[in-house]
């Protein structure tokens, strides 16, 4: 007579489905990880790229900053040459006109170069900067010089001082070159020049005086 172990059978095969069953779950796990690696890879990755992009839009924002410093600076400055340009028309009537020469100022300006003032002079000012006379004046003439003072009711604003910023020194030398073929100036000399920072960017600072000669006599 064959006996059957009906009860072992059942054994083996709930311990088979249950092995199944964890298989199962096993696998659902291990995937899930793995995708759950997968996208903590792509995000880190896409947070390291945005990082990045970040750093370089700061970087241009930083440089754009010291760009419009520069600008509204040279605004600033521009506004204030142009309330001391309205000064110029107190030129005497039987000289250039003041737009003329406001305007050949500004038509020779190289590139890397701007003005910040334009500011009418006298002798007098200039001796009170203690610019050496023979810069601007014949000192064997000094003589006949304070003989005609004496005899005007006012000094006459015989020189332009012209002021302003350029990148290089060359753009100085050029600047006063071109001046010096205005017809109606007799001398230009350079005052000052110096070193400068501006909006963060090295710049040159100047002043150019240019001489007209002539005095406005009293009616």
């Amino acid at each position: 007579m064959i006996r059957i172990n009906l009860h072992d059978y059942r054994y083996e095969l709930r311990r088979i489905v249950i092995q199944k069953g964890v298989v199962k779950c096993s696998a659902v796990i291990i995937t899930a990880i793995f995708l759950i690696i997968v996208s903590w890879l792509v995000e880190k990755d896409r947070l390291t790229s945005i990082k990045s992009e970040t750093n370089k839009v700061k970087s241009q924002v930083a440089a754009l900053q010291s760009q419009v410093k520069m600008i509204n600076t040279m605004e600033i400055k521009q506004r204030r040459m142009e309330t001391t340009i309205r000064e110029i028309d107190s030129l005497r009537e039987d000289q250039i006109p003041a737009g003329t020469i406001v305007s050949d100022l500004n038509m020779l300006i190289p590139e890397g170069l701007w003005l910040v003032s334009i500011i009418q002079k006298d002798t007098n000012d200039l001796r009170l900067k203690n610019i050496p006379v023979i810069m601007f004046d014949d000192p064997t003439n000094k003589n006949n010089k304070e003989e005609e003072r004496k005899k005007d009711v006012r000094q006459v604003k015989e020189f332009i001082e012209v002021s302003g910023y350029a990148l290089t020194e060359k753009e100085v030398v050029k600047y006063m070159q071109k001046l010096q073929q205005v017809s109606y100036y007799e001398t230009i000399f350079l005052y000052k020049t110096a070193r400068s920072i501006l909006g963060g960017q090295p710049v040159y600072k100047f002043i150019i005086y240019c001489y007209m000669p002539g005095e406005k006599k009293a009616a």
